[in-house]
């Protein structure tokens, strides 16, 4: 088994100090007070903060030295391997800071563009750590990561369309529109950018439509396990895991909080349901 390091960024949602995993920091900026996430300001935190900060939010990308030293620090602990896995390179700069920094150390790297952010790109990494512990070769965990990100998916019902017009996640015009007629917009990654897949006008709705493309996608590849992810209110998430369990008892149905860093863009109360085609 080879001694593999893996890397990431917050926008993950792995925790800072699991063992083998080195996971920088991203930064959040609330009511002008910039915070590290998860170093100094913890996922709760971070959403109560939203709730009454939420307009004009921003969020920052780790900046180069940082990965550069978790790479050095990678190095000198004696790791053979680097594996990094991180956001959509659309979205972030992260994937190409993380690329320079692994060419100036003497490790074997690879960095991989997830194409997405949350939860998929945490279960790339835990899938990626159980091929090593099966002892499969680094090359073949590297082609099989990458063929995650091409297919992984990750469904958004956002609460904050005027977020998500800051941020440029969305069109003025349709935030102006979504706004004006009262409409609810299902989002979806697609090769590493954000699209809008359907407008409904009221949240059953929505909720009718967000079920429809999560059956839709399952169709095509049914996933070993499926989280539902939700930005700081866990009440409307309680909805889709409950459907998940009954629809799909064969598949681990889990739920977690939503990263701060898309909690940001999409806003207080964004739900989402993610897996990778595993």
């Amino acid at each position: 088994m080879n001694k593999i390091a893996w890397v990431t960024d917050t926008a993950s949602g792995c925790i800072i100090g699991e063992k083998d995993v080195f996971v920088v920091p991203m930064g959040v900026i609330l009511n002008e007070q910039h915070y590290k996430d998860q170093a100094e300001l913890s996922v709760e935190a971070f959403y109560d903060l939203l709730k009454e900060y939420g307009d004009g939010a921003k969020t920052t990308q780790p900046n180069f030295q940082e990965i550069h030293d978790v790479y050095a620090e990678i190095e000198r602990l004696g790791y053979t391997h680097v594996i990094a896995i991180h956001p959509s390179s659309k979205l972030t700069g992260s994937f190409q800071s993380s690329v320079i920094a692994s060419q100036e150390v003497n490790v074997t790297s690879a960095v991989i563009d997830s194409k997405i952010g949350s939860y998929p790109m945490k279960a790339m990494i835990e899938a990626g750590k159980a091929m090593n512990a099966e002892g499969q070769s680094f090359d073949t965990i590297v082609e099989t990561l990458k063929g995650y990100a091409e297919d992984a998916v990750l469904i958004l019902n956002p609460k904050n369309l005027n977020q998500m017009k800051k941020s440029g996640r969305v069109s003025k015009t349709q935030s102006f529109m979504a706004g004006l007629l009262n409409i609810h917009l299902v989002l979806q990654f697609e090769d590493g950018s954000i699209y809008p897949i359907d407008k409904v006008r009221t949240k059953k709705k929505v909720i009718d439509a967000v079920k429809h493309h999560v059956e839709k996608n399952i169709a095509a590849f049914k996933p070993q396990e499926i989280c539902v992810v939700y930005g700081g209110d866990a009440s409307e998430a309680v909805i889709y895991v409950e459907w998940l369990k009954a629809t799909y008892p064969d598949i681990n149905i889990v739920s977690e909080i939503l990263v701060p860093v898309a909690g940001v863009h999409l806003g207080y109360g964004t739900i989402g349901i993610a897996w990778i085609k595993q």
